[in-house]
């Protein structure tokens, strides 16, 4: 076993000596040319972490071997990614969650004066303009703006008191 982590200077040698060999081995093999020196690096940096706790005879075959499975691994996930049903209906956690959001803004939008609900609903829920909603509700933009800002500013006042 090596010295408490240490790399042997012959383990790297063989290594540094065996990269040409590993390099082919990994382009040759490689679903994906491009990622042909990231399984080399991986499969490298694997070797080494294993030296630092058990002796390898044989660090070429091992590193090898080591892309091998890393290459293996990736077409794998590849075709288990492609053949996964996706789903796209929220888990129940996420509607349960949604449901609260909507049940607290609903009570905040309830508590407030029904002029800035109407200018908060009309601006953020139905996307008018402020010109738009000012025209329609016979107001100013500038008051379109005021009622807006004290509407984000009663929301917040109610999320705060329910948490």
């Amino acid at each position: 076993m090596p010295e408490s982590g240490r790399l042997s200077r012959q383990l790297v040698r063989e290594l540094i000596d065996g990269s040409a060999q590993i390099q082919r081995y990994v382009r040759r093999h490689a679903a994906d040319p491009s990622d042909a020196a990231d399984v080399y690096q991986e499969s490298i940096t694997r070797v080494l972490e294993q030296a630092r706790g058990r002796r390898i005879d044989n660090p070429v075959a091992y590193a090898i071997r080591t892309a091998r499975n890393l290459m293996f691994n990736r077409v794998r996930e590849e075709t288990l990614e492609e053949h996964e049903p996706v789903c796209t209906a929220p888990s129940p956690e996420d509607s349960y969650s949604y449901r609260q959001r909507v049940e607290r803004l609903s009570g905040a939008l309830k508590a407030m004066p029904s002029l800035r609900r109407e200018v908060f609903i009309r601006r953020r829920i139905h996307g008018e303009s402020r010109e738009e909603i000012a025209r329609a509700l016979n107001l100013s933009r500038e008051a379109v703006k005021k009622h807006m800002t004290r509407a984000l500013v009663d929301i917040q006042r109610h999320l705060d008191r329910q948490q």
